[in-house]
């Protein structure tokens, strides 16, 4: 199992640093240069549209991954009933939403038809994630990863049209720059069911229609089901996007400050891909494991000193570089502003990554509820701090109390693991993470404070010690890939 991880984690990789970051910092970056401002109003009510999430999936992602992982045979029976719940909870999604943003929240009419657009972008998303489940349950691992950028290179094909093949008169819009996206993630949608229903015979629409009564239990019954994974969705979603929403709200001139918030969370969204991409590959597997009876140190063991010593290495590069990356990326608006936030955010992407570990090992075991508990406590502590920090520190403020809210559920999700799983670390393998993180910081600050290289020369360097560190502590091992040997006679 921890051989098949690593051939697929690094493959997934692969395919994913292809395309995503030309989308990231070739298309979005070069819309926010183009729009300044606007910008921010744009990140605001697309972190709006995450809140919200648990119309627009309710669990079912989450639950079907794990549920066709442990009876693949099943997909047929169950594949039509939900994709008829999906495609009611995704208009209910819209219509709540558009009522809560324009008569709650106060958004202007005026940013409804973005709002509309980005809403379906996530119903579209949603959708994309709920056939790719069915693709990673049945085993289809590489195919999946595949298809986990195709949605990227299409944005990039058309986003790309749309800046710079003279579509439009003037400047490109955030609206039409939302409705690029839309079109890329439909041809997504046609592109991905076509997989599906090649590796498997589906129906799109319930089989039991001549009785409704059993088709409406059927229903219930899922749902009943995927509440725990769409409390799960909705929780994790609040305390990850709130910060932009309070921000862009608290402040008189928030537009600005989530302008500049957004661009550094850019960087944080890029690496997340990352996190995201263990999480996705590790839940079938931790899934798979639990049916069998199988232990999940080893798979956790190896999934964690992998993602910890990537995350480490990636903010440390981030963080020393901040300066030179912002004014690359934006060197018309480049401010100390800008780059001590990106500083202090950058860090988050450390527990988050670890965050996509633990849950996805609890989320493959069901312990849906105890997760809650304190993803509820995360969302309050995350409006506490927002509170006691915007007004005061503005975007600074607001990536102080992202790092400390992901920080507390990282450990929380790292406590709820010990307790429940044999997963307790070696003094030895504590040792081992410790020696990492410490040579990490310290070669850090001497290549960027004590060498005179060009600042890109000094992030290769950075990275290159890195893995030397990670390696001479055992935090990674060579002969991960080499195939298990036979017992010996």
């Amino acid at each position: 199992m921890r051989r098949e991880f690593l051939i697929n984690i690094a493959f997934l990789i692969f395919i994913n640093l292809l395309i995503k970051p030309f989308f990231i910092f070739g298309i979005d970056l070069a819309v926010q240069n183009q729009v300044g401002e606007a910008y921010g109003t744009y990140f605001a009510l697309l972190n709006f549209t995450y809140i919200f999430q648990i119309l627009n999936d309710f669990g079912i992602q989450n639950f079907n991954n794990r549920h066709v992982s442990r009876h693949p045979h099943l997909l047929p029976k169950y594949f039509p009933n939900l994709l008829a719940l999906k495609l009611v909870l995704s208009g209910l999604y819209i219509v709540v939403t558009m009522v809560i943003g324009w008569a709650l929240v106060g958004y202007d009419v005026s940013n409804l038809p973005l709002l509309l657009a980005l809403l379906a972008n996530q119903v579209l998303v949603q959708g994309i994630l709920f056939l790719r489940s069915n693709i990673s349950g049945l085993g289809h691992l590489r195919m999946d990863s595949l298809l986990s950028s195709l949605s990227n290179l299409l944005m990039v094909v058309f986003c790309w049209w749309l800046l710079w093949g003279n579509l439009v008169p003037g400047p490109v819009t955030v609206l039409q720059f939302a409705q690029a996206q839309t079109l890329s993630l439909a041809c997504t949608v046609v592109i991905v069911y076509a997989v599906l229903a090649s590796k498997v015979r589906l129906t799109i629409w319930p089989s039991r229609l001549q009785n409704p009564a059993m088709g409406r239990a059927a229903l219930l019954v899922m749902l009943k089901q995927s509440f725990p994974f769409a409390l799960v969705v909705l929780l994790m979603s609040t305390y990850t996007r709130l910060d932009g929403i309070l921000l862009e709200r608290m402040l008189p001139d928030g537009q600005a400050h989530a302008e500049i918030y957004a661009g550094a969370y850019r960087l944080l969204d890029a690496a997340n891909m990352l996190g995201y991409l263990f999480a996705t590959l590790l839940l079938p597997m931790f899934a798979r494991l639990f049916r069998q009876s199988e232990p999940v140190r080893p798979l956790t063991s190896i999934s964690f000193r992998m993602i910890w010593a990537g995350s480490i290495c990636l903010a440390a590069c981030v963080f020393f570089a901040r300066r030179e990356l912002v004014e690359l990326m934006m060197p018309l608006r480049a401010s100390a502003y800008r780059w001590d936030t990106l500083g202090i955010l950058i860090w988050t992407f450390v527990p988050v990554s670890t965050t996509y570990i633990f849950s996805t090992l609890l989320t493959a075991d069901g312990r849906l509820m105890q997760m809650n508990r304190f993803f509820i406590a995360g969302i309050a502590l995350d409006i506490v701090l927002n509170m006691a920090l915007v007004p005061r520190f503005q975007a600074i403020g607001s990536a102080w109390a992202t790092l400390g809210t992901q920080s507390f559920v990282s450990l929380s999700m790292i406590g709820l693991c010990l307790r429940y799983y044999d997963v307790r670390p070696s003094w030895r393998g504590l040792a081992r993470i410790g020696a990492y993180t410490i040579g990490t910081l310290a070669a850090g600050w001497l290549i960027f404070h004590q060498c005179s290289f060009t600042w890109w020369i000094k992030v290769i360097t950075l990275g290159l010690t890195c893995g030397i560190l990670a390696l001479m502590t055992g935090l990674i091992k060579t002969g991960f890939l080499s195939p298990p040997q036979p017992p010996t006679p």
